[in-house]
């Protein structure tokens, strides 16, 4: 199977990249909507095609990897993308609820925003391709590094990107706040582009 990885999605494929992105982050993302349709929307409407990689297979797509640049993710969900889908009082409590998983920009590194790789398509190569094509990006852009974090819950992932490279650079835990999001520890990652 070749994996192509190209840059950003066509309109067409919105609804394909917002499920992949669903289907992997939906047990951290679902607390903060009344419905996993409403979590869905928003992800769909909030998603921004110039901050994502996106492998595919021949006519399929099969992957995407979303990065953060200018302070903005492939997913922003900030007051004003919540507002554009919810209410006041639904949007409120959505920007409240994910705060505690937000990210940012860091100097010279380019900080990933989720990997999401079909079920189908794992173990074939799609979230290396994916990596990889991150790490060639960065070092396109003169950047140092690439960042990402793991959840405690993933080890397969914490395995690749450890095989990739990517060396923990820090780490924390979310406490009592671990059985709202589905994970209770997560570590940070970070491969220097240059290697």
């Amino acid at each position: 199977m070749e994996i192509i990885i190209g840059h950003g999605f066509a309109a067409a494929e919105r609804d394909r990249v917002a499920a992949l992105y669903w289907a992997a982050f939906r047990r951290k993302l679902r607390p903060a909507f009344v419905s996993a349709e409403r979590g869905l929307s928003v992800v769909t409407a909030s998603l921004r095609s110039d901050r994502t990689l996106i492998a595919r297979s021949g006519n399929d797509l099969v992957g995407m990897c979303g990065f953060h640049r200018d302070g903005a993710g492939a997913v922003p969900v900030t007051w004003h993308s919540l507002r554009a889908s919810l209410p006041w009082l639904a949007a409120a409590r959505a920007a409240l609820v994910l705060s505690p998983l937000a990210r940012g920009d860091v100097d010279d590194t380019l900080v990933l925003d989720g990997i999401c790789v079909d079920g189908a398509s794992r173990g074939r190569g799609t979230g290396t391709a994916l990596l990889e094509a991150a790490v060639e990006l960065a070092r396109s852009e003169g950047l140092r590094s690439v960042r990402l974090s793991v959840v405690d819950t993933n080890p397969r992932a914490e395995a690749l990107y450890r095989r990739r490279g990517f060396e923990q650079v820090s780490a924390g835990a979310l406490g009592p706040l671990s059985s709202v999001y589905g994970f209770d520890r997560y570590l940070t990652m970070e491969r220097r582009v240059d290697e």
